[in-house]
């Protein structure tokens, strides 16, 4: 893992990201008594995912795994923006957005108004993004694919 001149740690040299002088610190710092529980409970249901990091930017905060497939925006003490990345997109009435970012990379987006919104269903849905995403488990052949080439190599 790299680390880019601002200190962000990116996979690959030169990968995009967006730079900016904010610290996890100076976000909480701007937290209500609401804002900071909400933060915390979605932080904790990142957490129940596995090993990440946390990269703050000016306008939100991103958490990684290898790479990053989860983030918070427009956090106040009326709430706050969540986004996960899925390979396909999944459908709720809960998501407000749900847009291909780039080709298998599908953010979905949710409001957060209350504790009750972070949920099973979002943390299942959380683990599936750590996992695909953000772990990349998405690129790694399946063993079906895997048979399927070793198959077709032995007939040559």
């Amino acid at each position: 893992m790299d680390l880019s001149r601002c200190g962000a740690k990116l996979i690959t040299r030169n990968l995009w990201h967006s730079c900016g002088e904010a610290t996890l610190a100076q976000w909480k710092a701007r937290m209500g008594p609401r804002a900071r529980e909400l933060y915390r409970r979605f932080e904790s249901l990142i957490a129940a995912c596995g090993r990440y990091h946390i990269a703050p930017a000016k306008t939100r905060i991103a958490f990684l795994a290898r790479v990053r497939f989860a983030g918070l925006s427009a956090l106040s003490e009326r709430g706050m923006t969540c986004v996960f990345a899925l390979p396909k997109p999944a459908h709720s009435q809960r998501f407000t957005k749900v847009e291909e970012i780039v080709p298998g990379w599908w953010g979905h987006w949710l409001r957060i108004t209350r504790i009750g919104h972070l949920d099973r269903q979002l943390q299942a849905w959380l683990f599936r993004s750590y996992r695909l995403m953000g772990m990349q488990e998405r690129l790694q052949p399946t063993a079906a694919s895997r048979r399927k080439r070793e198959i077709g190599s032995r007939g040559r």
